[in-house]
């Protein structure tokens, strides 16, 4: 290959000489993190590179992979690597956005996987890393996560690492590299100490609670299998959704003892049918005001409105515990 020919080809023609050389899947993977003014140039350039002679297109090549070998020596994957690599292919320009996309993706997906690890196992795992390393991660998680373990960390520390992510900056590699051990981490701790059979048995109950066939029967079932599973299952079905299906005497006097204020965000973004069912057992003018609080309060917390729901479910529990009223978690069997 002759590596001394001149290429007289500005970086947007050598970048879609590259992505052409890469095939159709290849180039739409790289195109894909670049903005729309750069795909604009680069989708010129590659439809005019008939004019392109074969000379040419070798030499860019080879002067791609010259310059990989050149850099040999730097650290596999490292970001300094890549952006000198991409600032040969791409200009600098472009190569910025696609080196800024794919360090931002990594840090996401790694960060994203913790999402659903407790709380208070990451404050367990991350207590004894550096502060760096600390404010890193919680700088990257959501900050009602953050929050959380923040809390759990250790009093003294704590100012140490808020001061820490308000000067976050650009992360180099290493550590990334670091996060994404702990990550590996801390998903090990989360997959070896998660409570499966908890965690399942409120899946069973969610399922049933909406499950459109005989559920008594299912329950049935499950009792054959395991009486104790069916007796946890059970106590798992106290969710708000099996109001629907309760007479109404008994929600009546449920709803009766629920403050206004929370039953109309409880009411807030549920299903229609269960809240016309809900509002039907209130007097007519107490339902119109309620409707008319809903309204008022316009967008709020899906945590807010949760916790509404969890607070009259509890109070159900309660009113049933004590002989008030009669729940209902299947519906009642009929004689044709």
């Amino acid at each position: 290959m002759n590596n001394s020919i001149e290429i007289k080809m500005d970086n947007y023609a050598q970048a879609a000489m590259l992505l052409l050389s890469m095939g159709e899947e290849g180039a739409a993977m790289v195109m894909a993190h670049l903005d729309r003014n750069d795909v604009q140039h680069l989708s010129h350039k590659m439809a005019r590179l008939s004019s392109i002679t074969q000379q040419e297109a070798e030499a860019v090549l080879s002067r791609f992979f010259q310059r990989y070998k050149e850099q040999s020596g730097i650290a596999r994957a490292s970001r300094s690597y890549l952006q000198k690599t991409l600032d040969i292919a791409l200009g600098d320009r472009v190569s910025k956005s696609l080196i800024d996309s794919i360090y931002g993706d990594e840090i996401i997906v790694l960060v994203k996987r913790l999402e659903w690890v407790d709380p208070q196992l990451l404050a367990r795992e991350i207590t004894h890393e550096h502060c760096q390393l600390q404010a890193v991660l919680l700088g990257l998680l959501p900050p009602e996560s953050a929050a959380k373990i923040l809390k759990m960390l250790p009093l003294e520390s704590q100012d140490d690492v808020l001061v820490r992510i308000a000067q976050l900056g650009e992360l180099d590699r290493h550590v990334v590299e670091e996060l994404r051990q702990l990550v590996e981490r801390c998903m090990l701790m989360a997959m070896e100490k998660s409570h499966t059979q908890v965690a399942g048995i409120k899946q069973v109950a969610d399922i049933l609670n909406r499950f459109e066939g005989d559920r008594e029967q299912l329950m049935e079932m499950i009792k054959l299998h395991d009486k104790q599973m069916a007796i946890d299952v059970t106590d798992n079905m106290f969710d708000f959704i099996i109001l629907g299906r309760q007479k109404q005497e008994t929600l009546q006097t449920l709803l009766g003892q629920v403050p206004p204020e929370t039953l109309s965000l409880a009411l807030k973004g549920i299903d229609l049918e269960l809240k016309d069912s809900l509002l039907k057992a209130l007097p007519k003018r107490m339902s119109s005001a309620i409707e008319t609080q809903i309204d008022a309060l316009g967008g709020v917390p899906v945590s807010r409105a949760s916790g509404a729901r969890k607070e009259i479910m509890e109070l159900a529990k309660q009113l049933m515990q004590e002989g008030e009223i009669e729940l209902q978690l299947f519906e009642e069997q009929v004689v044709v």
